[in-house]
This record gives C-alpha cells, structure tokens and sequence, in this order.
C-alpha cells in the first residue's frame, strides 16, 4: 500500500509532559487472518442465514456446515455466494498487485462504495435448513480452512412464525466509537447473559455503529472488530444512523451501511415487502419486527415509508409489536426531541401510525442515555405532554409497581412503552427530564429484552453488568385504557455540580506511531519563517533535538527550557513518522499532557 507522511502542527505554550501519537487502524488484533473482516451472520429466517466476511484479493468462496461442527456436510461455493470488490478505478495510482486484479471478470462483479483497493466481499445464503436448530459452520478458500476449528462458528435458525416460547434479545446504540466504553458495554452483556445461562437470540442495533462519519474503515474496526466474537453467531438486524447518514443514503441505499449488512426486502421472513434496504419487516417467532430510516427518508404518513408501515401493521398476526429506529421522538439526554426537527417529526408524524398499529415497544437511540417511559400513547403535539397521555404511571417493575397491561393481542391506543438507549459508548449528556419518562440514566450500558408468551420484560444492564431498570408488560385478557389526568411527574432536573468529565481515551485497539519520552525537533524563543517546518524533510537553522517531556521547573523533564521562564512563551515542534496502509487508517490522534 502507499505510504504517507504526516507533520504535527505548532503546540504552544508550556508543554511538560508526554507525547504519544495514537492511530486506530481499520486492521486491528480481532480478525483472524485472512480476514479483514471476519465471518458474520445477517439476514436469517426459519430456513435461511447469510453469512458474510472480506478479504484482501480473491478467494475461491465456500461455506460448508452442518448440525455436527465435526462434520460439515453441506456446502455451498463459486456462483451461489454473491462476491463484491474495490477495484480502483481507471488512471488510480495502485499497487502493481492491485492493478494485476483488474482483470475483466473482476471488474464485472458489483462494486463496493468504499472500501480499501482490493477489497473482496463475499456473501453466502445458506438455505434449505431446518427451523430452530444449531448448525455450525466454516469459511474456506477452494479446499483451505480459513476459520478456525471452533464452534463458537455457529448459527441458530428462527423458529416457525408464531412459536410461543423464551426469546431474548440485545439492544444497543451510539456505541461505534472503538474505545473502553463500548467494549464495556459489550463484555458486560456477556457476562450478565453468562451469568444467567441465557444468551441472546439475536440483536438489534439502533443506529450510530461507525463514529464520525461511517465511512468503511470505521465500520471495520469499530464495530465489525469491536463486536466479532457476537457477529459470528448472532444477527444483528441494523437501523441507520445519523453518523453513518453522511457517507450512506436512504434514498439511493449506497454507501458503506448498505454494504456491512443484508435486510429482507421482499417480506423473506415476514411482514409486507418494502423494496429497499431503508426500512424493512421481520418475524421471530410469535415477535414482528418493524425497522425504520428516520434519518434522510420523507416521515410523513403519505410518504412511501409511511405506507408502507401502516400496510406493514395492518397485516401482521403477531403477538406482539417491536419498532425501533436511530431518533427518538421523546428524549432529553444530549439531545432534544422538542427542539430538534428530526426528532420532532418522528413523534408528530410517525408515532400516530405507531400507536394506531397497536405497537408495543420502541427502541431508539441517538441520545446518549438511557431513557424509559410510562406505558404511554397520543403525547404527539408540538411539545410533549403526559397530561391524559399516560395509560399507567407505575414503574412497570413486577417487584415494585407492577408491570404494565395491555389486551391480548393487537390493539389500537393501549399503549406503548419509549426506550432510549443511546448509551452503548459515546460520551453521555442529559439536558433535562421529559414529563412522560419513568427513568433516565446517565450511565453506558445496553437493554435486553426477553419475550416469553404473554409477557415482555425489559432491563437495563450497565457497563459494569449491573442491573439499573426493570420493566415489564403483560397482554391478558381485556383491558380498558384508563388515560390519567394527573399522572406522576418526574422530578425536576438539575444539572449536577463539578460532575466529572469523561476521559478522551484512545481506542482499545490502537497502535502508537510516537512513543512516551520521543525525540523532537524543537525552536524555542523564536518564530520559524512562513510553513516550511509544517512539512516533510525540512531542515532549518536554529532547530534542536530532545526527549520530551518540554519544560522548566518542578516536575520532570527530559529536555529542560532554562530561559522560557522570563525569555519567551512559545515552543515549535515537529517529529515526521512513516505511516503505513493509509487508506485503512480511521483515525490520528495527539495526546497532549501539559
């Protein structure tokens, strides 16, 4: 791959500590080799699972599995398994190797939008399999094992539509940042499903999975990387967020979202037949699925999307109803939802539809908190209201107040409960409390959600495995909604005082290209000329060399500044580095302590 060069800029003032550059590389230590990114599961049903996985140049797909991890009977390869690439284009400057893979058969095959030059994606569909059962599963090239002989390589098909039993799954959003946080939340998850030996079926993922702008190697290491070990064995069934809005669109369905996941289109595994990766439907068991684009798609009721969720609820049979997309219409952590437009439209435009299509959960997140509501249904105005709009004002805890209750079945207007889980690894925010909110908590951490007949129960488990919320909702018998007129208020919030600052930490996989205690070239007590010591092989008169830390004083310092005490206030330095692969890098970082 090309190499780069790079110049840091001008630090001023009294610097007296230590200079580390950090880089967060779009190949980390997660994907096995081969890989850039390793196998993972999308798009399952009864009788189907895709699985897909990238390369660095061709391989000769194939899939095999099978019930017995010793003995992978089934197969498919070559033309069943759909192959993508970044090819370049013509006249880009490239690598003889790369350039020796423009051959005319691979510039037929479709293109990724942005992937690294010689990128090869591959995406099997795995059919014919029985309903709710264990199959594992391995990728090869041609005759060579490329995964390891490990049965965490493995899948579990959906159960027929409408089979009651236990499901559990994972929630989470606003977590694509590569660093502690996110892997917290993450190992936290584990470790309480561990605990409770009952793992998730599958997750959901409300948006904002690749911090700052989703482009394709922040999808690489910083989610596909951060959440492998789950990806490998459980789906994860996305919704787009505004971050990765900026290089994806919902309109056109281009962009590097589009090509990290597979959605049903055509109603494969429920639900009504959407067209576009955008929005879409899905069943699980006696649970029906709704996924919708609230970030660049028309949300008015008359528009396609609209429509379509309004056909979509009309014709499910399910027992219950599960919504979710990336901006809440009820929130008040770091963002808005009576402020900010996107926001406001979800709530005035879309939740009428929700609530009339007897909906029972909406999961959100772009707001980075964890939120809950009140069993809850018609606050739809300009500003929210819980004056009449609030169906039951307990706590929705079976162990305090008691769940929440709904009719058996599907209903117009008996409720719904709002989730807000933004919390997954962004820094966290709160501006204040909404009137129809029952918790909100400042804290990372994810939901989980568990189905088991006519009984839903909702947790929220933080980044230290602790249990924080617990609410639940029963659908028995018949229920009259009973819409409160002076329902329990929250308490006011008041912003709390000296609150802590997160630190800006590093992502967990990093590689440092300046070390603690480097040498520099310095200027101290003059001005360079013009922006020449900005750049690469400079070399100019006055400059000198040390180890960092700079400085005078108390405090240690490997290269002492005797005369900035009186003399002068600024300090020039420069190190150049080699950086290599570039085009896979997601981020520089300087970490200054001074």
């Amino acid at each position: 791959m090309p190499e780069k060069r790079t110049q840091l800029g001008r630090a001023f003032a009294l610097i007296t500590a230590t200079y580390c550059l950090a880089v967060a590389t779009a190949r980390g230590v997660n994907p096995p080799a081969p890989f850039l990114r390793a196998p993972y599961l999308q798009f399952s049903g009864p009788t189907m699972v895709h699985v897909a996985w990238r390369t660095e140049g061709p391989v000769d797909p194939v899939v095999r599995y099978g019930t017995d991890p010793a003995n992978l009977t089934l197969r498919v390869s070559g033309g069943e398994i759909v192959a993508r690439a970044s090819l370049g284009t013509n006249g880009q400057e490239m690598l003889p190797r790369w350039q020796a893979l423009r051959t005319p058969e691979n510039l037929r095959l479709p293109k990724l939008h942005s992937a690294p030059i010689g990128t090869f994606q591959y995406e099997a569909r795995l059919s014919g399999l029985k309903p709710d059962t264990q199959y594992f599963y391995a990728v090869y090239d041609g005759s060579k094992r490329l995964t390891p002989e490990d049965p965490s390589y493995h899948f579990m098909t959906h159960p027929a539509v409408g089979t009651v039993r236990p499901y559990r799954f994972w929630v989470l959003g606003d977590g694509g940042t590569g660093r502690e946080p996110q892997a917290a939340v993450h190992s936290a998850m584990l470790q309480f499903t561990s605990r409770q030996a009952h793992p998730i079926d599958f997750w959901l993922h409300v948006g904002d999975m690749a911090y700052g702008t989703g482009r394709d190697n922040e999808f690489t290491s910083r989610f596909f990387e951060s959440y492998g070990t789950t990806l490998r064995n459980r789906v994860c069934w996305p919704a787009m967020g505004n971050h990765e809005g900026y290089t994806s669109k919902g309109t056109t369905g281009i962009g590097p979202y589009y090509d990290a996941y597979i959605v049903p289109t055509r109603a494969e595994v429920g639900g009504v037949a959407s067209g576009t990766e955008a929005y879409y439907s899905f069943d699980y068991g006696n649970i029906h699925f709704i996924c919708l684009d609230s970030h660049d798609l028309d949300r008015k009721p008359t528009a396609a999307m609209g429509k379509w969720l309004k056909t979509d609820l009309e014709k499910s049979k399910a027992d219950w109803l599960i919504a979710f997309w990336h901006h809440p219409a009820y929130t008040k952590g770091s963002h808005d939802s009576e402020k900010e437009k996107d926001l406001t439209e979800m709530r005035k435009l879309v939740m009428p539809v929700i609530e009339a299509g007897g909906v029972d959960l909406v999961l959100t997140g772009h707001s980075h908190v964890y939120e809950r509501s009140m069993l809850m249904d018609g606050a739809t105005g300009d500003t929210t209201v819980a004056e009449g709009n609030i169906l039951d004002d307990g706590d929705g805890d079976p162990a305090g107040d008691g769940p929440y209750h709904k009719s058996e079945g599907i209903h117009a207007h008996e409720g719904t409960v709002q989730v807000v889980t933004g919390n997954a690894g962004q820094t966290l925010g709160r501006a204040g409390t909404l009137p129809v909110m029952k918790r909100t908590i400042v804290e990372h951490g994810s939901v989980l959600i568990d189905v088991n007949g006519d009984t839903l129960t909702g947790r929220m488990v933080n980044r230290n495995g602790f249990e924080r919320d617990l609410f639940s909702i029963v659908k028995r018998g018949s229920v009259t909604p009973n819409r409160l007129a002076l329902p329990w208020q929250p308490p006011e919030y008041k912003k709390p005082e000296n609150s802590p600052k997160e630190k800006n930490l590093p992502p967990v996989d990093h590689q440092v290209l300046i070390a603690t205690n480097a040498t520099w070239e310095f200027l101290a007590g003059s001005h360079p000329r013009g922006l020449d010591w900005a750049r690469p092989g400079f070399k100019g008169q006055g400059w000198s060399t040390g180890a960092a830390p700079f400085g005078y004083g108390e405090g240690r310092h490997n290269t002492e500044l005797r005369e900035m005490r009186r003399s002068y206030t600024t300090v020039y330095l420069r190190r150049e580095f080699t950086l290599e692969q570039a085009d896979r890098v997601t981020e520089l970082g300087l970490m200054l302590d001074y």
